[in-house]
């Protein structure tokens, strides 16, 4: 597997299913260029379809793990491999607490839906949301210094931060759409198989 068909089938399986389009936007590669790496994977038989979305076949994380532990083995035996990751799991913590707030909230001793009528309550879960984000950013340059590919995860949060300031709310943390919430979710991930590590929760 090519470095390049290691980046379009990681997308394609922390998305589960998507369009080519979308591995070109995640990636910031020109589609075209997309296309041609997805239809190596479809010969390779990493990659399948369902009309115009791609998706992994079961060999497909096999062979991510596999890759990873040969590019990243110098990563995962550096001093700072662990500290990274433990970094990771304090702010995934807060992260969690802080989508929990911004779908739920405290009513009279009562846990009732959020329905965002309250902007100033809104803007506070928004604003330690962007404050959790500029810390990711922060291990995301420093994984970026052995492979360029994880300083993406910065600018793509950075976006969908700038659709929720323009008024666009649902890109926080809504699970069909590029929000800050999925983009996280695609971090953790990513940064379980490249540091070789196991899911804790």
């Amino acid at each position: 597997m090519t470095r390049t068909e290691f980046e379009v089938l990681n997308v394609i399986v922390l998305k589960g299913m998507c369009r080519t389009g979308t591995v070109a936007d995640v990636l910031g590669i020109p589609e075209a260029a997309a296309e041609e790496t997805v239809a190596a994977l479809e010969r390779a038989e990493l990659v399948g379809r369902a009309d115009d979305l791609r998706l992994p076949t079961d060999a497909a994380e096999p062979a991510l793990v596999a890759f990873a532990a040969d590019a990243y083995r110098d990563l995962r035996s550096g001093p700072e491999s662990d500290g990274l990751y433990e970094r990771f799991e304090r702010i995934n913590a807060q992260l969690l607490h802080t989508m929990a707030a911004w779908q739920q909230l405290d009513v009279g001793g009562h846990t009732v839906a959020n329905d965002h009528s309250d902007r100033d309550y809104d803007e506070k879960v928004i604003n330690r949301a962007a404050k959790l984000v500029e810390r990711l950013k922060r291990i995301a340059g420093a994984l970026g210094e052995h492979d360029p590919r994880f300083l993406r995860y910065g600018d793509r949060l950075d976006a969908s931060l700038d659709r929720v300031d323009r008024g666009e709310r649902d890109y926080l943390s809504s699970p069909a759409l590029e929000s800050v919430h999925n983009i996280w979710f695609e971090f953790h991930e990513d940064l379980l198989r490249s540091l070789g590590k196991a899911r804790t929760e």
